[in-house]
């Protein structure tokens, strides 16, 4: 300890034996205004209730009883999405207007404005996440326990209703999308079917590869025929009988192949149009397929909307109802007493060092 607080702890000592009635008097005079006010403050009551989500206490019982024993809190894994959704939910203006008219808090608080209302509903509502799938949602009321524990009740029920609610919009929201790409691909599958039939295209693929294949044969046998001719002429008659059937049998190959190119008549799929009506045909199948997925995919999302729906009353647990409170939780009359009087015996003395170091 130092020279100078050795110093004072024997003056202010002398002070307080000096002005020791004095202190006594103001203090009490202090003691007695304190307790009246704190007397007449009204008395606040607080109501908590639990929910939890049936799905993330099945995951993390094990794995939150390993990690409490280790001495770890569950928040190390980061908060659970679901809990946080369901936060949202009761932070959001739709439930705060429901309770806001369902217990007339306008008119309770003597509010003007209805941002008046939201911000003392803030101040007295609370939805703290427990770190282990459960959420607690308190409510503090003046003067009235059954009212605070009635407005957590009501937003339990809130929440469980908007749950549901948006879970059966999903459903049929997911169930109208479906219609709609179902119907779509009925008719990209009937103007597809047309395609085929017009075209005469049904495995692009396959066909393709015989109609070439087939032009390719007429060709080699029309360019054998036509080097047997050369070879004919430059070594015959110009009367040899075997140039005309050579001629003859030419244009025969020279007919077909334009037939081939032009014409159904020996093919489905004329050559010359191949690549036309192939990259329509490729066009077509594509988004036969992609529209395929897409059904298919909202084929299962709607399947499991429909199941989700079904579960969703058993989805949400209420862990604990909130019940009226039997004790205030504000204000603190005697400990706020003791801090009182402590101050105010603090600043006396204060008050009388300053008074007998500069002014005695």
């Amino acid at each position: 300890m130092t020279t100078e607080k050795r110093k004072e702890l024997p003056r202010l000592i002398k002070l307080i034996q000096k002005y020791f009635w004095k202190l006594l008097i103001v203090n009490a005079i202090v003691g007695v205004i304190a307790v009246g006010i704190l007397l007449i403050l009204p008395e606040w009551y607080r109501s908590t209730a639990v929910v939890i989500s049936e799905e993330q206490g099945n995951q993390l019982n094990v794995t939150s009883a390993a990690m409490s024993s280790l001495g770890f809190g569950a928040g190390i894994f980061g908060q659970n999405e679901e809990t946080l959704r369901y936060i949202r939910y009761l932070k959001s203006r739709t439930i705060a207007d429901k309770v806001i008219d369902e217990f007339d808090l306008t008119t309770q608080w003597k509010k003007k404005y209805k941002i008046k209302v939201y911000e003392k509903l803030n101040e007295d509502i609370s939805f703290v996440d427990n770190e282990d799938g459960s959420i607690s949602i308190s409510c503090a009321y003046k003067e009235d326990p059954q009212k605070a524990a009635d407005i957590a009740n009501y937003y339990v029920n809130e929440l469980m209703n908007m749950i549901k609610k948006f879970d059966s919009n999903y459903e049929e929201y997911v169930g109208d999308v479906f219609t709609i790409q179902n119907n779509k691909l009925y008719e990209i599958e009937t103007k597809f079917g047309e395609f085929q039939k017009e075209t005469g295209i049904y495995n692009l693929e396959q066909q393709s590869g015989f109609a070439f294949q087939a032009l390719t044969e007429l060709e080699v046998q029309k360019l054998q025929l036509e080097i047997q001719r050369d070879i004919y002429k430059n070594n015959s008659k110009d009367n040899d009988p075997r140039i005309n059937e050579l001629e003859s049998q030419i244009r025969m190959y020279s007919n077909k192949i334009h037939d081939y190119k032009t014409s159904n008549k020996y093919s489905n799929i004329p050559v010359d149009k191949l690549s036309v009506q192939g990259i329509e045909y490729l066009r077509q199948y594509r988004d036969l397929m992609v529209q395929e997925q897409i059904v298919q995919f909202l084929a299962v999302e709607y399947e499991q909307a429909k199941l989700s729906n079904e579960q969703e009353e058993v989805k949400l647990n209420v862990v604990d109802y909130a019940v009226p409170a039997d004790y205030k939780y504000k204000p603190k009359r005697a400990s706020s007493l003791i801090l009182i009087l402590l101050v105010s015996g603090l600043l006396s003395l204060t008050a009388l060092n300053i008074k007998e170091t500069y002014f005695s």
